[in-house]
C-alpha cells in the first residue's frame, strides 16, 4: 500500500513537473518576445516632415483683364494729383513711372486717341504726380518693389497688347490705362493673399506633422518600458519556477537516497 501512494504522488508530481515546464517555456518565449519588442520601440526616432511648400507662383493675366475690362467699362478715374510742391520729389519708382509714362503715351499713339502736345515740364509733371501715387500705393503690405516692377511690365505688356489696342480702337471700352492699374493691383493682393494662406497652411502642415511624430515617439517609448516591465516579470517567473523545479529534484533525489538508505537499514537487520 505505501508503496502504491508513492507511485500516486510521483505520478500527479510527473504531471505538474510537465505544467511547470510548459508554463516555464511561455514565460521565456514571452522574455525574447518582449525584449524584440522593446529593442524595436525603443530604436523608433521621429521622422522630420517634408519641408513647407512655397507657393507656386503665380502672375496677374492677361487674358482675365481682357476679360475685366469688357465686363467693367467704368469711366476712367482721374488722374492722381500732383506731390505736393512743398514736398521735394523723390527718386523712389521714377524710372517706373516714367516708363509706365512713355507705355501710355504710345499706347495713345497706336489707338489714334487726340491728345495735347505736352513739353517736357508737363511730362515730368505727370510723371512724378503718378510716381507718387506709386510710392503711396507700394507701401501697402505685401506690396513692395516687387509689385511696382510686375505693375509697370504687366501695364505696359497690356497696352502693347493688340487685342486690347483693338478692343480701345473700336470703343469697346473707353478708358485703358487706370482700369489696367487697378485691375493689377487687386488681382496681385489676391494672388499674395492666396500665396501667404497656402505658406500658412504649410507651416501648419509641418507643425501638425512633427506633434504626431513627437506623440508616435512617446507612444512607442511607453510601450517600450511596458514591455520591459513585463519582460522582467515574465524572466523573474521563469527564475521562480526553475528554482522550484531545482528544489523539487533535490527533494526528490533526498527521498530516494532515504528510500535507498531504509533499505539497507532494512538489510543489514535482515539475519
Amino acid at each position: 500500500m505505501p508503496l502504491q501512494t508513492q507511485k500516486t504522488e510521483e505520478f500527479f508530481l510527473k504531471i505538474f513537473k510537465v505544467a511547470i515546464l510548459f508554463f516555464m517555456a511561455l514565460a521565456l518565449v514571452a522574455v525574447i518576445v518582449l525584449g524584440l519588442n522593446v529593442v524595436i520601440q525603443g530604436s523608433k526616432s521621429a521622422r522630420e516632415p517634408a519641408p513647407a511648400q512655397k507657393a507656386p507662383e503665380k502672375d496677374v493675366s492677361l487674358e482675365d483683364l481682357k476679360k475685366s475690362l469688357l465686363k467693367d467699362d467704368a469711366k476712367e478715374p482721374p488722374a492722381p494729383e500732383s506731390a505736393p510742391k512743398s514736398a521735394a520729389p523723390t527718386l523712389s519708382f521714377l524710372e517706373n513711372a516714367t516708363q509706365l509714362y512713355r507705355c501710355s503715351v504710345e499706347f495713345g499713339k497706336k489707338v489714334g486717341a487726340e491728345t495735347d502736345a505736352e513739353d517736357n515740364a508737363g511730362a515730368a509733371q505727370r510723371v512724378e504726380a503718378l510716381r507718387a501715387q506709386i510710392e503711396s500705393v507700394a507701401k501697402e503690405a505685401q506690396r513692395g518693389q516687387p509689385w511696382v516692377t510686375s505693375l509697370t511690365t504687366f501695364t505696359c505688356a497690356a497696352l502693347a497688347d493688340p487685342a486690347i489696342i483693338a478692343m480701345r480702337k473700336e470703343g469697346k471700352v473707353k478708358s485703358v490705362f487706370f482700369p489696367v492699374l487697378n485691375f493689377h493691383m487687386h488681382a496681385w493682393d489676391h494672388i499674395q493673399d492666396e500665396k501667404t494662406k497656402f505658406e500658412q497652411a504649410e507651416r501648419d502642415r509641418v507643425e501638425k506633422e512633427r506633434m504626431q511624430e513627437e506623440q508616435r515617439i512617446a507612444e512607442a517609448r511607453a510601450n517600450a518600458v511596458f514591455s520591459a516591465t513585463a519582460a522582467g516579470a515574465a524572466f523573474g517567473i521563469f527564475m521562480l519556477l526553475a528554482l522550484y523545479l531545482l528544489g523539487a529534484k533535490i527533494e526528490s533525489n533526498l527521498r530516494g537516497l532515504d528510500h535507498s538508505l531504509a533499505d539497507i537499514a532494512q538489510q543489514r537487520r535482515t539475519p
